[in-house]
């Protein structure tokens, strides 16, 4: 563009393009520097929309499986509850189930806060805040959920398996130890699992209010 100019230039000098064709040149370098300007912005505006509808679309996923979590926890303390019923007399299995099932309640009620935002109506700020908001509760409540998980499990196996198939862990030297053995194995693997899981979501959130960040910056331009 700067060497069209520059020989434009030399051709006006030598008088063989005339000062009317020049002013009409310089309209219409004008006019297609402004449209090269609007086809930029717009470039960038599709961009920065697809970036947050992708961040819209991670967000969802992540705050939805959220939910299914909390309402397995009301299911799984429902569960307890029906059969530490069955067998409530033996109070060596109904008790810690009961224990069990009011950990799971506990977690479902404190996850009650974790909502869907309505994202046809929010703003960019709200956004930015209800996935800062949502990455702290779960950064807050990820030890709490593996241990409730946990103590769930454990007390809800042996009741499981005293109602369905009549094994009496506790009296049972080598079903205990089995059983033990079990739930420590299960227990590495679901705080190894659980803790890549929460680092992953982290990151992913952070990478999320970062971007939404940008765009809040470039409409502000």
């Amino acid at each position: 563009m700067a060497g069209l100019r520059s020989n434009l230039k030399n051709l006006f000098h030598n008088k063989i393009i005339r000062p009317m064709e020049l002013d009409e040149l310089k309209g219409l370098w004008k006019e297609d520097d402004k449209k090269l300007e609007n086809r930029i912005e717009l470039n960038e505006k599709l961009i920065q929309k697809m970036n947050m509808n992708n961040t819209v679309l991670e967000f969802d996923k992540m705050i939805s499986k959220s939910i299914l979590g909390r309402n397995f926890a009301l299911v799984y303390c429902i569960l307890s509850l029906i059969m530490a019923s069955i067998i409530i007399e033996d109070l060596v299995y109904s008790v810690p189930a009961i224990i069990g099932s009011m950990a799971m309640l506990w977690s479902f009620i404190d996850h009650l806060s974790i909502n869907k935002p309505d994202y046809s109506r929010i703003s960019l700020i709200e956004l930015q805040k209800s996935i800062c908001n949502f990455r702290i509760h779960t950064s807050s409540t990820a030890k709490y959920d593996m241990a409730i998980f946990l103590l769930w499990q454990i007390t809800f196996t042996p009741l499981y398996l005293k109602v369905h198939y009549k094994v009496s862990i506790y009296s049972n030297l080598k079903y205990f130890a089995i059983f033990c053995l079990s739930s420590i194995v299960i227990s590495i693997l679901v705080v190894s699992f659980s803790r890549k899981a929460y680092e992953k979501y982290d990151r992913k959130l952070k990478e999320s209010e970062s971007d939404l960040e940008k765009i809040i910056e470039f409409e502000k331009v």
